[in-house]
């Protein structure tokens, strides 16, 4: 498969959702909301997590698009909240999914889906496709690796100031065993980028 194809795939997989913009897989149409709501449903739990212990209310899981998916309108959905990584980091949110490709089989049967969550530390490829007119998901590849989250972590916050009482401060004393400070150790994160 071509880079032009999957970047081409990619585009009209992140149009803004309608019929026009929609996914096909075997012969039927689904839109980003009901490919990334499927997504979510997956990994539901650990989305949920939230390291500030004194966390309070419901909130929706965060997805965030890696800069290989391409997108003209954030997909509003029931599901999740849709950021982009510039958003992510200045909320210094710690627990979210990060999609970092998709792209559908030669056939058109199936969409995988390479989903990054550092926050429980996996990640892999996720197999989207329709069953009986409804998306469901199937894990084929899944991985743990404590090294591979700080190395997303690392990319997304090099560099960046730390503030207190964010999730990144929470994630930052939890990782340090000092789960109840939300005050940040040091002033710029780097727990992560010593080791890389």
């Amino acid at each position: 498969m071509t880079q032009p194809f999957i970047a081409a795939t990619a585009a009209l997989l992140l149009c803004a959702a309608s019929s026009v913009g929609a996914l096909e897989l075997q012969r039927q149409k689904f839109s980003d909301d009901e490919i990334f709501s499927t997504v979510v449903r997956e990994f539901q739990k650990p989305l949920l997590h939230r390291f500030n212990p004194a966390a309070a209310g419901e909130r929706k899981p965060l997805l965030v698009l890696g800069p290989a998916l391409k997108f003209g309108a954030k997909i509003k959905s029931e599901s999740f909240t849709h950021l982009t990584q510039q958003e992510l980091v200045a909320q210094q949110e710690a627990v979210f999914i990060l999609i970092t490709n998709a792209h559908p089989d030669a056939e058109r049967n199936a969409l995988y889906v390479d989903y990054d969550i550092p926050s429980n530390a996996s990640y892999g490829v996720l197999k989207v496709y329709p069953k009986d007119g409804v998306l469901v998901a199937e894990r084929t590849d899944s991985y743990r690796s404590s090294s591979g989250a700080r190395a997303t972590y690392g990319k997304l916050y090099e560099g960046v100031t730390c503030r207190d009482k964010t999730e990144m401060a929470y994630r930052w004393n939890t990782y340090a065993g000092n789960g109840l400070s939300g005050h940040c150790p040091e002033a710029m994160f780097t727990e992560f980028m010593n080791r890389f």
